[in-house]
């Protein structure tokens, strides 16, 4: 499974079409999976305003029925999302999409410490300019040392909280 969520990755500035980007994707799950998706969330460095990342939306997903249920992930290939499984995370399921803008999707357990870990980690960074800095630079650091995949680049910015 690694080599399948292998890809090229950048690092960039802030864009101010993230918000929106997100919203549309949220609000087109919400119509796809209906009362079976209690809550979305958008998470992952593209969430904080104003700092460099990789310009990835990160949705943190919570099904109604976990594990995931074949019918949603049927949905979700219909959607255009490619599944690989855990990627590498336990209690995850990591869908990606690649398109006019690219998009994660993280399926996990609502209420698990992998949902209430990222959150409380996206609030930290967002209520925290220095640290949000902080975390950039770390991360563009990472990029510009040569880790331009993404593979390469988790492994580079390992000292850096996951987000």
């Amino acid at each position: 499974m690694p080599n399948e969520i292998d890809e090229r990755i950048s690092v960039v500035e802030y864009d101010p079409r993230w918000r929106s980007w997100y919203t549309s994707d949220a609000e087109e799950l919400s119509r796809a999976l209906g009362p079976r998706l209690p809550e979305v969330q958008h998470f992952g460095g593209t969430s904080v305003p104003e700092i460099a990342v990789k310009p990835i939306i990160d949705i943190l997903v919570a099904p109604v029925e976990w594990p995931l249920a074949a019918t949603d992930r049927h949905t979700l290939d219909q959607l255009g999302y490619e599944y690989l499984g855990e990627a590498n995370v336990a209690g995850r399921e990591y869908f990606r999409r690649r398109g006019p803008h690219d998009t994660n999707l993280a399926l996990v357990q609502w209420g698990s410490a992998l949902w209430c870990d990222n959150l409380l980690l996206r609030d930290f960074l967002r209520a925290h300019r220095e640290e949000a800095n902080e975390y950039a630079r770390a991360k563009m650091e990472a990029w510009q040392s040569g880790a331009q995949t993404l593979l390469a680049y988790s492994a580079g910015k390992a000292g850096v909280p996951r987000i």
